[in-house]
């Protein structure tokens, strides 16, 4: 091996974090809380559609009042803030099953062994199953004080508790990977 390749080795080895967990229910609570109230797409996904919809149930509650029951001012405001209240009600108990759906398929691999590199991440799980997905597969990332979050939509989210990380140094080179890499939100 030349001092070229030593130096190339050594750069790679400085530049790849690893994480070993066993995936835990409070993890996806927690990542699906913060997707929800902490960053921009996950506020804008829950209040978007559900002020769309308010809106909808509104107008709808006003024709109603209006041509066909001649109800008064104080029954509409009742029935959209009712309607409103079931609507973030409805859409968090799906938020919440479709993330329960996702751990159980998560913790059904076993202990996880992920490997964050400059081309991607790779995750074996003790049941099997190698997986290596490069950097577009998760474009972004936000961080708990226990977790790092990987998520290009509500439907899949990577988690990774910083527990299971194989020594403090890579909780920094993990930072450092997915800032080059993903966009932070």
């Amino acid at each position: 091996m030349d001092m070229d390749q030593a130096g190339r080795a050594e750069a790679d080895t400085l530049r790849t974090a690893r994480f070993e967990f066993a995936p835990a229910a409070a993890d996806y609570d927690e990542a699906l809380r913060r997707y929800s109230r902490g960053t921009r797409p996950g506020i804008v996904g829950t209040q978007l559609l559900t002020v769309a919809l308010a809106a909808a149930l509104a107008a709808a509650a006003a024709y109603i009042r209006i041509k066909m029951w001649g109800l008064g001012a104080d029954a509409v405001v009742i029935s959209v803030v009712a309607g409103v209240v079931a609507l973030f009600w409805v859409r968090q108990k799906v938020r919440r099953s479709r993330m329960r759906r996702q751990y159980e398929a998560d913790a059904a691999r076993g202990t996880w062994s992920t490997t964050l590199t400059g081309d991607g991440l790779t995750t074996t799980g003790t049941a099997g199953r190698d997986e290596h997905v490069d950097w577009s597969g998760y474009p972004w990332w936000f961080e708990t004080p226990e977790l790092f979050v990987l998520t290009g939509s509500l439907e899949h989210f990577l988690v990774l508790p910083k527990r299971g990380a194989a020594s403090p140094a890579d909780l920094d080179r993990a930072r450092a990977l997915f800032t080059e890499h993903l966009r932070r939100i």
